[in-house]
């Protein structure tokens, strides 16, 4: 029978335990595998691609003691640590969670199935996905979920889940402006203690996801055998001198925007900033592409639009990808 590899880590800081997760998705072959990792401390964790000096406001988080990380996947910066729960359900290039053939832009849809379950085991009694960074329950907040990939072919879903602490941004903290769209925002944010109304412990929700993705799933749950492996962190912070930026533009979860070196009417450099949802791969190819690209829509547009269209590409949380080829040319016009 088909096995899901079940690892469990000791409670541990964020940023161990989203080294972890990194490590775990960048395995070349194997089994699908279920991380489930309580957090202890507490950091602010940026999105994959958000950009530190936009999202947060940096010196009211030093000022606080809290140490900043990248999560694995795209979305929204939060506040995590003891009370929460790190869940990554990855599968190996040529694996999957679930019978397949299924497109890159339909892995979430797939891998947050046992997410659900194990949550709606935990009190979250109507927890549900409705398509964007959050898993809500009751009009509540009780989960932010983000999709990753490898060039290679790996996929994964990446879960932060309130326990018994929300994972909301506290106030002062984020930099971004007010949204247009009051939606943008999301559900307000909640715990599955309060849900459930009673003490729910990180450990007990460990356990009914890992028995959640084993039913959705239908493969044979095992422990994982041996010592976890870890990558290198992400860096939080960018160096960005030089480079122009366009300032945030508006998308459905948030904002998206550009950093641009140019002269000549060129892109020499660029860079895509934001709270959409992208693997990593795709996003970094389509800044190789734009360099030396003209700063003209058509040019800046194409490169965009055959960047996310490449094997095992997806974006979410965007209603057209125009906006990223001209947060590129406002960056460049302002260089």
């Amino acid at each position: 029978m088909p096995r899901l590899l079940v690892a469990r880590l000791d409670p541990g800081p964020p940023e161990r335990c989203l080294r972890t997760a990194r490590a775990l998705l960048s395995r070349q072959g194997g089994e699908p595998v279920l991380l489930l990792a309580p957090l202890a401390g507490e950091a602010v964790l940026l999105g994959r691609h958000q950009r530190a000096a936009s999202a947060l406001r940096l010196p009211a988080a030093r000022e606080r003691g809290l140490p900043v990380a990248r999560r694995l996947g795209g979305g929204r910066a939060l506040l995590a640590g003891e009370g929460a729960l790190l869940v990554l359900a990855a599968a190996p290039p040529g694996a999957s969670l679930f019978p397949g053939p299924f497109a890159a832009d339909k892995v979430l849809n797939r891998y947050v199935r046992g997410l659900l379950a194990g949550l709606r085991a935990s009190g979250a009694r109507a927890a549900a996905w409705l398509g964007r960074d959050v898993v809500s329950s009751d009009g509540r907040r009780v989960a932010v979920v983000s999709q990753e990939g490898t060039e290679a072919g790996g996929t994964a879903l990446e879960a932060l889940v309130a326990v018994s602490r929300d994972l909301a941004l506290p106030e002062g903290l984020g930099g971004y402006p007010a949204h247009g769209d009051p939606r943008a925002a999301g559900p307000p944010a909640a715990t599955l203690s309060a849900l459930a109304g009673r003490a729910v412990a990180a450990g007990e929700v460990a356990e009914a996801v890992a028995r959640g993705y084993a039913a959705a799933s239908g493969l044979e749950a095992v422990a994982w055998e041996g010592a976890l492996p870890e990558a290198p962190p992400l860096a939080a912070e960018e160096d960005e001198a030089g480079l122009a930026r366009s300032g945030p533009a508006e998308i459905p979860i948030g904002f998206a925007e550009a950093l641009v070196r140019g002269a000549g009417g060129r892109v020499l450099e660029a860079r895509l900033r934001g709270d959409f949802m992208a693997p990593a791969f795709a996003r970094e190819a389509l800044e190789r592409s734009l360099a030396g690209c003209p700063l003209a829509f058509e040019e800046v547009g194409r490169r965009v639009d055959a960047a996310f269209r490449a094997p095992g590409a997806f974006v979410h949380g965007l209603r057209d990808l125009r906006v990223l080829a001209e947060a590129v040319l406002a960056a460049g016009g302002a260089g």
